[in-house]
């Protein structure tokens, strides 16, 4: 008897699918292997290249281009969920302390052109949504080229608080609104001096009075929004998220930023 094509390879019945487990688990440990390999060579690029602040203009190409296939396999669809405090269950994908270790934002990298005082250690505490707290430690900029025995250490640390909240249909974009300033002293000279009262700026206050306390105060004016009304609210795109890194992507004036999880943020 001659066997025709529809007895051979016979269809299969109303209703039941070709279950895909199999090839949605190669996908994604193909991607979780690719992600390594791409994060390694972030990690490199950032060590050789001072987290960006001493980047060519073809190592940034390499990390934007790295970041880019990073995005394409971005494990975390929703990224922003829970980070207006209203979570169940402890389920906000942001939640943790990341530290810097690569950016291309003209507003940061320009912090370290300063030759009195460079940044050191920079933060981003999400530890306590929707609280996200920006965090940059300033240390003295001949503190980098002589050892403590000649100039013992320095460092002043400014946060500035901002009021995270996920966007409508945006499910990796977070809001900010900026609330204020605190420069805080921690060490002067080897000696600590935290107990010492912390300079707070309010971005309530009126925008002009801001701007009068910014001319004294190094790098203020850099970390305001730079809109016209200082309570607009500003934004940032996660780019990558997983256990271990995040990449964000500043709305204005621009730039991303590479950050890895760690356990605390103290100086």
């Amino acid at each position: 008897k001659e066997v025709t094509p529809d007895e051979e390879y016979p269809l299969l019945p109303p209703g039941d699918d070709i279950d895909n487990t199999e090839s949605d688990d190669d996908t994604t440990n193909q991607n979780l292997v690719e992600a390594t390999a791409l994060k390694k060579q972030l990690y490199q690029l950032a060590a050789s290249y001072d987290r960006g602040f001493g980047a060519t203009p073809k190592a940034r190409n390499e990390a934007d281009d790295i970041i880019e296939q990073l995005k394409e396999i971005n494990p975390t669809k929703d990224a922003s969920r829970g980070i207006d405090g209203e979570y169940v269950d402890g389920d906000v994908p942001l939640r943790a302390i990341w530290r810097m270790v690569w950016t291309s934002a003209f507003d940061v990298v320009s912090l370290g052109a300063s030759p009195i005082a460079g940044p050191s250690a920079i933060y981003q505490d999400i530890s306590n949504p929707p609280i996200a707290t920006n965090i940059i430690d300033f240390i003295p900029r001949a503190q980098t080229f002589f050892p403590t025995s000649i100039i013992p250490p320095s460092l002043l640390r400014a946060e500035v608080t901002t009021r995270a909240s996920p966007r409508k249909n945006m499910p990796n974009r977070v809001g900010l609104i900026f609330e204020s300033v605190k420069l805080q002293p921690i060490e002067f000279l080897g000696q600590k001096v935290d107990n010492l009262p912390a300079l707070n700026v309010d971005f309530t206050w009126p925008r002009s009075l801001v701007e009068q306390v910014a001319q004294y105060v190094p790098a203020l004016e850099s970390m305001m929004d730079g809109d016209e009304n200082a309570d607009a609210l500003g934004y940032f795109e996660v780019d990558y998220l997983d256990e271990e890194l995040l990449i964000i992507r500043q709305n204005a004036p621009g730039g991303v930023f590479a950050l890895v999880k760690v356990d605390s943020c103290e100086p």
